[in-house]
């Protein structure tokens, strides 16, 4: 089967390689020079089922709020002020309800961790290619904070080993945090859990996948699909039309105005975020990957490079906002790692392509021959290789691993679900 695989960030370039290992002819084409230019390029780099929850959980509504008149910590709202945006946050708040933040999660949960597994044990990529390190990620708390109170049962539930950690204990698992300037009450350890640079990994599996025989055709943008007789037959690009058997859409945020070409009106948003890269101090490298909950802010090392990650700001920020996030990055950097003091960073901004459940659109369109791989938020890294799989086994006529109703398109309507989620 020769299938066109639209976008090369890291869920295209994933979906690629796989692909390919099964034998089918592809191509992926990319609007942009290279691959992970995106919302890949300088992520967290964290492969998280351990915390992967939903952003939209109950209390959410009123941090958002906050934001709007700027006492908001880590969260912001800004334009352009759009219908779609209406849209995304009328969808959003009807989200955060106990009951759909507790089904959200766990089918998040189960992608997650599916993909996890697949990516260090079964994806064909070493570690060293990507500065990949499966040695778990500690999530941190600040005095009197404590986890969710279904989080434990939800990671329980999915199999997923974890150990709750004292101040002591803490400082043991990531000796960097005894210099620290920031202090943490407690923290939770998810050993399975692991980090890695995406970029790194996106170009990895593109160059497997050439080897393979895929075809990557950069700085070529798709304009609309080719439908005849209510089927899809290829692709119409500013560089031609190019025939397939399959198309795969994996653009990330673009995909959502591709896809409203063939009649999806999908709620994939931007929401910003910012990283701030620099080269490890001698001695100063972390053990395992970290996230303070408190501060909204992650980190960890992949090589010599040493990430901090923070913050989501719906929408596109102005200059003012990117510059005091930057400042904020920085200086909290600073208190984890005192030594990075007065050296230069490298810094990113980057917008995730959001669902308002955190949920990607995953699987069958309603258009046969056309196939959803997008709209995965802050997971599209640890979410890669499940939902490549997913994709190759729907290829195959197979029934994939996992239920697929949590990710279909059709689950929401103009302001509000279509479909009932399952429990």
């Amino acid at each position: 089967m020769h299938i066109i695989v639209v976008g090369a960030g890291i869920s295209g370039t994933v979906t690629a390689l796989t692909l390919a290992q099964e034998g089918h002819s592809v191509e992926i084409i990319e609007g942009a020079q290279a691959p992970a230019t995106g919302a890949s390029f300088a992520n967290a780099g964290l492969i998280s089922p351990g915390h992967c929850f939903s952003w939209a959980e109950p209390g959410v509504v009123g941090v958002a709020l906050k934001s709007l008149f700027g006492i908001g910590e880590g969260l912001g709202i800004y334009g352009p002020w759009t219908p779609a945006l209406a849209r995304w946050a009328t969808l959003f708040a009807r989200e955060a309800t106990q009951t759909r933040w507790l089904t959200n999660s766990k089918a998040a949960l189960a992608l997650a961790g599916y993909s996890r597994d697949l990516q260090f044990k079964h994806a064909g990529i070493s570690q060293d290619e990507y500065g990949g390190r499966h040695k778990g990620i500690l999530y941190l708390y600040g005095e009197g904070q404590t986890p969710g109170p279904h989080d434990a049962a939800l990671l329980r539930a999915a199999g997923e080993p974890f150990e709750a950690l004292d101040p002591p204990a803490v400082l043991e698992c990531e000796p960097l945090l005894k210099t620290a300037r920031v202090k943490f009450a407690k923290g939770i350890y998810c050993a399975q859990d692991g980090t890695g640079d995406a970029a790194r990994y996106a170009t990895a599996a593109l160059k497997k996948a050439i080897q393979l025989g895929t075809t990557a055709r950069f700085g070529e943008r798709v304009l609309g699909f080719d439908i005849r007789g209510g089927v899809a037959k290829g692709v119409h690009t500013d560089k031609g039309y190019r025939h397939a058997d399959l198309v795969v859409a994996t653009a990330g945020l673009a995909s959502r105005h591709l896809l409203a070409s063939i009649g999806h009106n999908l709620p994939i948003h931007p929401v910003t975020g910012y990283s701030i890269s620099y080269e490890s101090p001698p001695g100063q490298k972390p053990s395992v990957g970290a996230v303070s909950i408190p501060h909204k802010v992650a980190w960890a090392s992949f090589g010599e490079t040493l990430r901090f990650t923070g913050f989501a700001d719906v929408g596109v920020p102005g200059e003012s906002t990117v510059h005091k996030r930057f400042a904020e990055l920085g200086r909290f950097a600073e208190e984890v790692c005192p030594s990075l003091k007065d050296r230069t960073a490298l810094k990113w901004v980057g917008q995730r392509p959001m669902t308002p459940d955190n949920l990607p659109f995953l699987g069958v369109s309603h258009v046969p021959n056309v196939l959803l791989n997008c709209g995965h938020g802050a997971m599209g890294w640890t979410m890669a290789c499940g939902s490549a799989r997913i994709i190759c086994d729907l290829a195959a006529g197979r029934r994939p691993a996992l239920n697929l109703e949590p990710y279909h398109w059709n689950r929401y309507g103009l302001l509000g679900r279509r479909t009932a989620l399952q429990s």
